[in-house]
């Protein structure tokens, strides 16, 4: 039986959703975690590339996490689906893929570069929240009818958009001290303004369990 490899390169959201949904698939699979800089280049020697993540199976290589997903549910197609048969909801997944790609990461992004920076200045992380916040009124609002983002029930949608929430999520004392997602997640938080968007993010992402959230 062929062992699927999953490629890390933390920290990543992108890696994060990826070992959600396999997790949640119940896939077994063997995860080789590069760190630094002298990480990327071993990455980029077993993988071809120097970002994560990237799935191995067998002699195929699936690179990005978006295109990852839906490999898993081509590929593996038992319950619970990433994604869905009709066309209107599987809009609605890729209209929520976007908003975590083109409003969430771009938050995030903007501490994540304060902390590697190492930058004490505080404007960056107030920027950060405060894009965070504006972007979660949409997420409130959708789950006022549903517990998910689409079809009420489970989906790639959730995983991609809660894993881009997690450090404004989670608690901070749950991350090692080092970890960037720490520095991240003791500076940048989600209002209580947001109580189904906290419930929910920290539903989706305790299908990891010991798994880190980003």
């Amino acid at each position: 039986m062929t062992t699927l490899t999953l490629h890390l390169l933390p920290p990543s959201p992108n890696n994060a959703k990826v070992m959600l949904a396999m997790k949640l698939k119940g896939l077994d699979h063997e995860v080789v975690e590069y760190h630094g800089f002298d990480g990327r280049e071993a990455l980029v020697e077993a993988t071809g590339q120097p970002l994560t993540p990237v799935l191995i199976d067998g002699d195929r290589k699936v690179y990005d996490s978006f295109a990852i997903m839906r490999y898993l549910d081509a590929n593996w197609p038992n319950e619970p689906r990433l994604f869905f048969d009709t066309r209107d909801e599987q809009r609605a997944v890729e209209t929520w893929e976007n908003f975590a790609r083109n409003g969430l990461a771009p938050a995030l992004v903007v501490a994540l570069n304060a902390v590697f920076s190492g930058d004490d200045d505080p404007a960056p992380f107030a920027t950060s929240e405060r894009l965070t916040n504006e972007l979660a009124v949409r997420i409130e609002t959708a789950l006022e009818s549903s517990d998910y983002l689409v079809g009420g029930r489970i989906s790639a949608a959730d995983l991609t958009v809660a894993t881009f929430l997690a450090p404004s999520v989670i608690d901070p004392e749950s991350v090692p001290e080092a970890s960037p997602v720490r520095a991240i997640a003791s500076r940048v938080r989600l209002s209580g303004r947001f109580p189904r968007t906290h419930a929910w993010a920290r539903g989706i992402l305790a299908i990891g369990q010991e798994q880190p959230a980003v």
